[in-house]
């Protein structure tokens, strides 16, 4: 098949799950032999060599440039018309004007929209009777938990407006679509035992093998810094847990990794117990030293990749109960600990820190299920079938 995949962002470099997975997608179809079209945005943010990977993955790219004066101006008529902002964040009339162009050219027999907000293309084309909509997570229920932790922010306050408006986006799509695609079981329990709703989870690749030598003081959290359940993920554990940790081990590092870091994170950066090493080129490579990860997520839907990453370098996780449901693979005490109060949560690292045996025991059994269960070939058999 001629396949042609939308998305809201341009998917290089991957330094987030929601990039990965649609390049994952995109090789998982190309190795069952079709050929993959991408139409995408890009502006100055991007960079102009990433086009280089693109090309190398994609059979034909179709480019339009975002201006963010047209992104403010469509999200202030959503936000008008009672829309979700980041539906008119991502409209352009150039975009439509070039998947029309696509459609008469190229002739695509199936489409793929990535993540809500760029339904709206295909709504106005007629095309759900095409198109595969990879929903991933549950942006009601991640909607939801944003309103719990109490610190105010301003992504907080738009989440709570866009909560409403994305729950009936959400609802209106896995009505009007044949197939929707989620990242886990839970979040299709959560949204409704529907016939159009499936699971696809994410996958990862595992490093060849586990490293031997590791970092006995060296904690990491990885993670796309721009979102609001990363930060406060982050803020959770270097404000309650990561000083109850130091008092058994001082001279801990904790290493922040991932892209886009805001300010306020930044600033959590000492260079000596705290760093911040926003975006790296490999972050395997920046984690497989690492004596444990931790993923201390409050607010959340879906598969954390951040979870299969840790795991296929062996690298020990200690995650809240909240994202073990997931990984329904996770047994704790055996290839993780899930725990969520946070003197628990501390005295888990701690113990993995503490004992060489209980760390390495708990990476093997993590690597070697996510080896087992979680290869991308594995995990997408069958997406592209509509029927």
């Amino acid at each position: 098949m001629k396949i042609c995949i939308l998305t809201p962002r341009f998917p290089f470099p991957e330094i987030a799950g929601d990039v990965l997975r649609i390049n994952s997608i995109c090789r998982y179809l190309k190795n069952k032999g079709h050929t993959v079209i991408l139409v995408t945005f890009f502006d100055k943010s991007n960079n102009e060599n990433n086009k280089i990977y693109a090309n190398n993955i994609y059979d034909k790219v179709y480019y339009i440039k975002r201006r963010f004066f047209v992104s403010c101006l469509f999200s202030i008529l959503a936000l008008i018309f009672n829309k979700p902002i980041q539906v008119g964040y991502y409209f352009s009339f150039t975009y439509l004007s070039v998947l029309k162009k696509v459609i008469k050219i190229e002739k695509p027999e199936l489409y793929i929209v990535q993540l809500l907000r760029m339904v709206a293309y295909a709504n106005l084309l007629h095309l759900q009777n095409k198109t595969i909509v990879d929903i991933a997570d549950a942006l009601s229920k991640t909607y939801n938990l944003a309103n719990k932790p109490s610190e105010f922010s301003l992504k907080k306050w738009i989440y709570r407006i866009e909560k409403s408006r994305i729950t009936r986006h959400e609802k209106q799509t896995i009505y009007t679509y044949k197939k929707c695609v989620l990242n886990t079981q839970a979040d299709k329990i959560y949204l409704g035992n529907y016939k159009s709703l499936f699971v696809y989870p994410m996958g990862v690749n595992c490093l060849e093998k586990i490293p031997f030598d590791y970092k006995n003081n060296k904690i990491v959290f990885i993670g796309n810094m721009r979102t609001l359940q990363n930060q406060d993920a982050i803020l959770y554990f270097v404000n309650d847990i990561f000083p109850l940790i130091k008092k058994e081990f001082p001279e801990t590092v904790f290493h922040i990794i991932g892209a886009e870091p805001p300010v306020n994170i930044k600033k959590l950066s000492d260079g000596k117990n705290i760093i911040v090493s926003g975006f790296v080129p490999s972050v395997e490579d920046e984690i497989k030293d690492a004596a444990v990860a931790v993923a201390p997520v409050r607010i959340a839907a879906g598969i954390q990749n951040k979870v299969l990453i840790s795991m296929a370098c062996g690298v020990p996780v200690v995650l809240t109960s909240l994202i073990s449901v997931g990984i329904p693979e996770l047994v704790s005490n055996t290839n993780c600990i899930i725990t969520d109060e946070k003197n628990n949560f501390a005295q888990a690292v701690i113990s993995l820190m503490r004992n060489d045996n209980l760390r390495n025991n708990i990476g093997k059994e993590g690597y070697d299920m996510v080896l087992a269960e979680y290869s991308w070939n594995k995990k997408l058999e069958g997406y592209e079938n509509l029927n």
